[in-house]
């Protein structure tokens, strides 16, 4: 018996519903009149644009390349900012995605980046309407109370309006859940979208893959707790391909690359960056390090913070300004020497990491969305004419938008779902009340969003846009878990008031 009364709508009604949801997701576009764009963006449109110029000739070209002939991206400070083109010196860099690149070069080829966004809120819309009618809950107008919810009261349509593949973060958690959840209550049509949504959100960014196997290795030990009762298979095999896509699909750029340029791309060095940010490393390179890593050789400029390491320039910094030579070898050194100084502090790098962790898991904002003046010039200076000048007639490049309110509200909408999320999947539930799939469904999302705080502070620099991605996924689970056990929790509710009538 399903968790409604209502009849389960014809398949071209709710993807007409899913539809008009993802169109809806798109207000903050909308409103701000374009997308929103991160330095970071420009490189993933051009990437794509430039390989089927090789391929095809410069005619195929887009005003995104046309605008900066012989680069593909040029390097731009910022948070987090990494350049991912060949250039005369430096080589192309790994570490942007060519896969989330093609969505956003599909978003320009067809005009003002608008088919991007859509794809992005079409994401969003299809893994919700997939888990509510998992559990059973199968009226549209529940489905679109929750999306009007997710829609108005989460940071979910920023991220939609985002030329950044942060979205596909909280997308992935949110289906990798659900094939741990509702194994036997999804349709082979959903069980193929769902795995398709996580393959491709590991492929958009290299931080979700981990993000997922924190859901595998959770999965797997609930299964040796619970046996039989709990079927983890699904799960597994969704998350598992996901990682193999990723390495597959890393493996196939840089074979691509190298093809190409003759080189391999040149991996940002972000774990020796963050081991000598949080100490264990400089203290290592000043006092084992006996050149046997190239990044011993800038021992005197350390301390330094992650970014400054990475993107600022002359004696601030290091990898930005390296030559060729260094460059290739701190990226290719980094895993050894992050172990070699965590190996030496063992608990100075514990207490760090989870320091970093727990500071990121709070640490979460919508600053990116009102662009400081030196990230608008930077931009500006390398869009086509008339995106630039959209931008500029933009909320954002006025610094316009609301955010402290916004993001006030967002927050306790987030923490109300997190209280009543975990009452409603602790408490002792009525005779007859099922709500065991849907409690199931809200653990392992707050398994992945705590994976993801935990992945992105210990593996890379604090930043309030990282954790802001996925937390819309959790008042989405705390509306699934109500809307699942309401119908059979009111009956019996009204079944313990009836001695109180009479």
């Amino acid at each position: 018996m399903a968790p409604t009364a209502d009849k389960a709508a014809p398949v071209w009604a709710r993807a007409l519903v899913v539809l008009v949801a993802a169109a809806a997701l798109g207000w903050v576009a909308l409103l701000n009149g374009q997308p929103f764009f991160h330095p970071d963006s420009l490189g993933y449109i051009r990437g794509p644009d430039v390989a089927v110029m090789k391929l095809l000739g410069p005619q195929f070209a887009t005003a995104w390349s046309q605008v900066d002939p012989g680069a593909i991206a040029q390097h731009v400070m910022g948070q987090g900012a990494q350049t991912a083109a060949p250039t005369a010196d430096n080589g192309v860099m790994a570490g942007r995605s060519i896969y989330y690149g093609v969505l956003a070069w599909l978003g320009a080829k067809t005009g003002g980046l608008w088919l991007t966004v859509l794809v992005q809120g079409l994401g969003v819309a299809w893994v919700a309407e997939i888990i509510l009618r998992g559990l059973g809950v199968r009226s549209l107008r529940a489905y679109a109370a929750v999306m009007a919810v997710i829609t108005l009261l989460t940071p979910a349509p920023f991220f939609v309006a985002f030329l950044m593949p942060d979205i596909w973060a909280g997308v992935g958690i949110a289906a990798g859940a659900a094939l741990f959840a509702l194994p036997g209550r999804l349709k082979r049509a959903d069980i193929a979208v769902l795995f398709a949504l996580t393959a491709f959100a590991a492929l958009a960014h290299n931080s979700v893959g981990p993000v997922l196997l924190g859901l595998m290795v959770v999965g797997g030990g609930w299964r040796l707790v619970r046996g039989k009762a709990f079927d983890a298979r699904m799960g597994l095999a969704g998350c598992g391909l996901a990682l193999v896509a990723m390495v597959a699909g890393n493996l196939a750029f840089a074979k691509m690359v190298e093809h190409t340029t003759g080189r391999p791309p040149v991996n940002p060095p972000f774990l020796t960056a963050r081991v000598i940010a949080d100490g264990t490393g400089t203290r290592y390179a000043r006092e084992r390090c006996a050149g046997r890593f190239v990044v011993c050789r800038y021992v005197e400029r350390f301390p330094m913070g992650v970014d400054d390491f990475l993107w600022a320039p002359g004696w601030h910094g290091v990898f930005n300004d390296a030559s060729p030579s260094d460059r290739a070898a701190l990226g290719a050194e980094q895993t050894r020497f992050a172990l070699a100084a965590t190996m030496a502090y063992p608990i100075e790098q514990i207490a760090a990491s989870a320091r970093n962790a727990a500071l990121q898991l709070i640490d979460t904002d919508l600053g990116d969305f009102n662009y400081k003046p030196s990230v608008a010039a930077s931009i500006t200076a390398r869009m086509p004419p008339d995106a630039a000048a959209r931008l500029e007639h933009t909320p954002a490049y006025h610094q316009a938008w609301p955010l402290l309110p916004l993001w006030a509200l967002q927050s306790a909408v987030l923490l109300a779902s997190l209280a009543a999320g975990a009452w409603l999947a602790l408490r002792p539930r009525a005779k007859g009340v099922e709500g065991s799939p849907a409690a199931t469904l809200f653990g392992f999302i707050l398994v992945g969003v705590l994976a993801n705080g935990v992945v992105c502070g210990v593996l890379s620099t604090l930043y309030g846009r990282y954790e802001a991605r996925v937390v819309w996924v959790i008042p989405l689970a705390a509306l699934a878990l109500a809307l699942a056990q309401a119908p059979r929790a009111l009956p019996a509710l009204q079944r313990r008031l009836q001695p109180l009538r009479a």
